[in-house]
């Protein structure tokens, strides 16, 4: 009896080298059900989580204004307008709008504000991989 592909690496490991070794009716039932319940094997199982996206390099900007880099300090709720009005104001209304603007992941930049404005100046907003605010160095 071979063992369904939907269980675990852990179980079909241990079912094959008990397997080896020994036979009884009922043996893979068994033995997915103890590694199920063994607490080593579960402490030691890893953990379920997507591959980690592709990093990519940031080319340099080919005209100034092409790109902006901008990081969050203050709070959310006196931020979000500040941060529209710089964009909109000292940014986009001074100097034009530009192609590309890279923020870290702070609430402030995924408003629906700053959402909003950025989408309606059609500038490509990208986001720092999370954990890793020096990208931006």
């Amino acid at each position: 009896m071979t063992p369904p592909p939907q269980d675990t690496l852990v179980s079909r490991k241990t079912y094959d080298r008990i397997r080896k070794r020994f036979y009884w009716p009922g043996m893979y039932r068994n033995v997915v059900r103890y590694v199920m319940h063994c607490r080593e094997c579960q402490r030691r199982k890893s953990v379920p989580q997507r591959p980690p996206g592709r990093l990519v390099p940031i080319p340099p900007a080919i005209a100034p204004f092409h790109r902006i880099e901008l990081i969050s300090l203050e709070d959310f709720q006196t931020e979000v307008a500040e941060i529209a009005k710089f964009l909109l104001e000292e940014i986009v209304l001074r100097h034009g709008a530009p192609r590309v603007i890279i923020t870290d992941r702070g609430a402030v930049f995924r408003s629906r504000l700053v959402s909003s404005l950025v989408d309606l100046c059609n500038i490509d907003h990208r986001f720092t991989t999370a954990y890793h605010p020096k990208q931006m160095d």
